[in-house]
């Protein structure tokens, strides 16, 4: 579930909690909309676990919007180049069934941004967030104010940090098998050692408690 346009994020979060409830995607956005009295100034989408989604367009909205529905995925805009935006991301995102959610979710927007994405202008801030297991994110990650490329600079950020996601997902669960980086618990210790706070923080003195990276 989420608020675009003049956003409001207090509605993606109500949404989100009335899904947990188990409504559906439409019951949830009729209700999110009788909650506002400045629903007229958002765009809402949801999608429910069974793959339905839902949509509302206010009113005050003076750009190109759309949105476009497709199996289990939803996309929808506002203040778009043209009518076709939305389409192509989700024509992306089935091309290949094969792909993981995360990479099927960032060809969309590379998609959506190829077919003509915001109106006057490109892009200055992008986001992909994946949840995985446990509610813990997979993929977690944010552009914000970049020099007007931020699709571009959100897959290399994506290329950057993939393959991570394992053992940062392995830190919140068994953080115990996570080895201490060797370069910032020598660090510490020294740093220990020079302001004399080895009382406060024996560190030094107890080094077999940590399984230290080599």
């Amino acid at each position: 579930m989420l608020s675009q346009h003049r956003t409001d994020s207090r509605l993606g979060d109500l949404g989100i909690g009335l899904l947990n409830e188990g409504l559906s995607a439409s019951e949830t956005i009729s209700r999110v909309v009788e909650s506002s009295p400045d629903i007229e100034w958002r765009q809402l989408g949801a999608l429910d676990g069974r793959g339905q989604s839902a949509t509302y367009h206010g009113r005050r909205m003076y750009s190109i919007y759309t949105h476009t529905a497709g199996k289990h995925c939803l996309a929808l805009g506002n203040i778009l180049d043209n009518d076709q935006v939305t389409a192509a991301m989700v024509a992306a995102f089935h091309a290949d069934p094969a792909l993981s959610l995360a990479e099927k979710l960032l060809r969309a927007l590379e998609a959506g941004h190829e077919a003509g994405g915001e109106v006057a202008g490109s892009l200055r801030s992008s986001a992909l967030q994946v949840t995985g297991e446990h509610g813990i994110p997979c993929y977690d990650l944010r552009i914000d104010i970049s020099d007007a490329k931020a699709v571009e600079d959100l897959r290399a950020l994506y290329e950057a940090y993939k393959g991570r996601e394992v053992a940062l997902r392995a830190v919140a669960l068994s953080p115990d098998t996570v080895p201490v980086q060797s370069n910032l618990f020598e660090s510490s210790i020294a740093r220990i050692k020079e302001l004399g706070l080895d009382a406060r923080f024996p560190t030094a003195l107890h080094r077999e408690n940590w399984n230290v990276a080599s």
